[in-house]
């Protein structure tokens, strides 16, 4: 970047000369560090102040970032789900190389205005959109602190939002939420989300229904018995998941032949899905910005606890069918082994890592074909606060980790939680070695 040859001459009084580049990384990926200040502040005092501010941010590398930030995010869609974005991040190319000074990259900001925090007495936390609450030692979940009349308001309110969805998945995970929330009608509801279920050729839908009826006491009764895993694996026929699905339930059948053939299919299945944070991806892509936080934090909140329940549903049946004493047979043995490759290599949750890394252990994989996933769940169990806790369901409701927590669901719901989790590691190794060379500060 330039400073125009008559803007030059005039603050100089000379014949231009070309400046230095100023590097400038790509918005919301990289900031530069603050060495790059004072050549800029040169910029402007020497044509005599006649930028302005409008200028010195136009020539910094977050001006546009800040321009854009009370800007409301487009809607992203789940994995799954028609008109989902996933995919687009990873073709944007390689970053250009680090020049000096050097590039720096980090996260993502939340594109909407932090929220100031709320003062707070001695035994108080916040919820955001409702305020203060007191938090005795005893019940450590604040939201329980908030009158049940205020709480199905809200809760009532974020489901039919979501019920407006044009989207038949967040409809159905509006119809879940509306479920659980609430002692009476929720078989209703449910029995409602088995219809959409049946007349829609969306395989998420499809999903969410089965293991909606399956946690319901009443499983088999009214739309719920028209569902069938069968119908779920030939609509997602490349899903692993859906096949080990079926797998489980010819075991519970005591159905042999049925489970082994529908093993064999998911041998040959091209990916597993186990669809990770789906809820809590469609909540957040649902109730954006314009939704009251109130709304937003339960509805967040329960869909997490409902999601919570369906973590490896279907891949521990791999763990028991790839068993030692059943590896003996071979041909079981070769079936279990494209499984575990697939669970390891082509999956989108880090769960399903776990179980192909621990059934390929079963299988005698060699350390060289372990340690890379090994090195890799080690990079990611060290993530810390800056990406798992976002996953987690946490109990801290404040609007600052509201915000972080609904921009971490989004990125779940575009990208995945896997390769979500894989960004977070790559750019924490990226940033390692040039806060290694940073000096260290020196208390004043």
């Amino acid at each position: 970047m330039e400073m125009p040859d008559t803007a030059r001459s005039a603050a100089r009084g000379s014949p231009p000369k070309p400046a230095p580049p100023i590097v400038v990384g790509r918005r919301c990926s990289a900031v530069l560090v603050p060495v790059l200040v004072p050549m800029q502040l040169l910029v402007l005092l020497a044509l005599g102040g006649t930028l302005g501010a409008g200028a010195w941010l136009a020539l910094t590398p977050w001006g546009d970032e800040r321009a854009s930030a009370s800007q409301a995010p487009a809607p992203l869609a789940p994995p799954g789900v028609p008109g989902s974005t996933a995919g687009s991040a990873a073709g944007s190319g390689p970053a250009a190389p680090p020049a000096d000074p050097v590039a720096l990259p980090v996260a993502p900001r939340p594109a909407t205005p932090r929220a100031a925090a709320v003062p707070l007495a001695a035994g108080e936390v916040e919820v955001c959109g409702f305020g203060p609450v007191h938090l005795p030692s005893d019940d450590p979940n604040p939201l329980q602190r908030i009158p049940a009349t205020v709480r199905q308001a809200a809760l009532d309110q974020a489901e039919a939002r979501l019920l407006a969805s044009p989207q038949p998945a967040v409809r159905a995970a509006g119809l879940l939420i509306g479920a659980r929330s609430r002692a009476n009608g929720g078989r209703g509801r449910i029995q409602q989300l088995a219809r959409l279920a049946v007349g829609t050729q969306d395989p998420v839908v499809y999903d969410i229904a089965l293991r909606a009826c399956s946690s319901w006491a009443d499983a088999e009764a009214g739309s719920c018995g028209l569902l069938a895993r069968a119908q779920w694996a030939r609509l997602e026929p490349d899903n692993l998941q859906a096949w080990l699905a079926l797998a489980a339930e010819a075991a519970a059948q005591n159905d042999d032949a049925a489970e082994a053939d529908a093993m064999r299919q998911a041998a040959q299945a091209a990916r597993s899905d186990e669809r990770a944070g789906l809820l809590p991806a469609l909540v957040a892509q649902a109730l954006g910005p314009q939704a009251p936080a109130l709304q937003r934090a339960l509805a967040l909140s329960l869909a997490r606890s409902i999601q919570d329940g369906w973590v490896l549903t279907h891949s521990n049946h791999a763990d028991s069918y790839c068993s030692a004493d059943a590896l003996a047979d071979a041909g079981r043995h070769a079936v279990c082994n494209a499984v575990a490759g697939t669970l390891a290599t082509r999956s989108a949750s880090v769960g399903d890592v776990g179980s192909g890394v621990a059934i390929g252990r079963q299988l005698g994989w060699s350390g060289e074909r372990l340690q890379p996933l090994l090195h890799e769940q080690q990079a990611i169990a060290h993530l810390g606060e800056s990406a798992r806790d976002m996953a987690a369901s946490g109990l801290d409701f404040s609007c600052e980790r509201l915000e972080r927590r609904q921009a971490w669901f989004r990125e779940v719901g575009s990208s995945g939680e896997l390769r979500s989790l894989r960004e977070r590691v790559a750019l924490e190794a990226a940033l390692a070695p040039a806060a290694a060379r940073r000096p260290a500060s020196v208390e004043r």
